[in-house]
């Protein structure tokens, strides 16, 4: 008879102390998802790209400059560690810092390019020269700040891991995003890069009178598992009477 009685307060407690874990893991569970739908996500982001630039509102290839650029090996690569804050309701701020590369390839592989003693200069190499390929780049840290518009089922990160998201495409899992923010970086790094018969490559690492700060509109556009984003510098690539007045933009995906 005692030790039934033991057996039943013993059942009694198991019982008591199983429903107050169950309801600490429901709260914990709701605090958990609490925190992921109202706090700042932080995942890592690359932007893959192609570059090209307008003088005027026009692309230089209308009128066959030497800085006219071949879009297709122009390519824009941003590493970035971005953030997600969620402000309310669909409203969600995406901000962070990285670095970028803008590499901009001259269509005309002969086009030669070199810091003047008052101004950028663009030249063409001789006819016997067998150039191959002419380009220039410039390389910047950067900030942005991107209030984006958040729709449906789109949290980043099916897999968090210590508040990371390395989950690549699946980290916009359904939903349509869309957002129009700004960005401003500074010029860490710049050089030409000219190659001859396939074997001769020469760098010239030079400032080329760029700017050193570059700031502007970004765009960004997704969709599930794809993103867009596009952006503009709204100052000029180089600085004002050096060199031709150009502005920069850039378009690719986001993975």
């Amino acid at each position: 008879m005692k030790r039934s009685k033991l057996l039943m307060v013993a059942v009694l407690l198991f019982t008591v102390m199983s429903s107050a874990i169950a309801q600490d893991d429901d709260t914990t569970i709701k605090e958990k998802k609490r925190k992921y739908n109202y706090g700042t996500r932080h995942n890592f982001q690359v932007d893959l790209g192609i570059n090209n630039w307008l003088e005027d509102e026009k692309f230089p290839n209308d009128n066959n400059e030497l800085y006219a650029v071949r879009p297709w090996g122009s390519w824009y690569v941003g590493l970035n560690a971005n953030n997600d804050t969620h402000i309310a309701g669909p409203l969600h701020i995406e901000w962070g810092f990285g670095v970028s590369w803008y590499n901009f390839k001259f269509e005309n592989e002969a086009t030669r390019i070199e810091e003047g003693p008052d101004a950028v200069i663009f030249t063409e190499a001789p006819a016997d020269v067998d150039s191959k390929k002419s380009k220039l780049t410039a390389s910047y840290v950067n900030a942005s700040f991107v209030p984006m518009i958040k729709l449906g089922s789109s949290h980043r990160g099916h897999r968090h891991r210590r508040g990371w998201d390395w989950d690549g495409f699946g980290r916009h899992a359904g939903g349509l995003r869309f957002g129009v923010g700004g960005y401003a970086g500074y010029k860490i790094a710049s050089h030409a890069k000219t190659v001859i018969d396939d074997r001769n490559k020469d760098r010239d690492h030079d400032g080329f009178y760029l700017n050193n700060v570059r700031y502007g509109v970004r765009v960004q556009v997704g969709f599930r598992g794809m993103d867009l984003f596009a952006t503009y510098d709204l100052n000029e690539m180089f600085v004002e009477d050096k060199g031709p007045k150009l502005n920069a933009f850039s378009f690719g995906i986001t993975i």
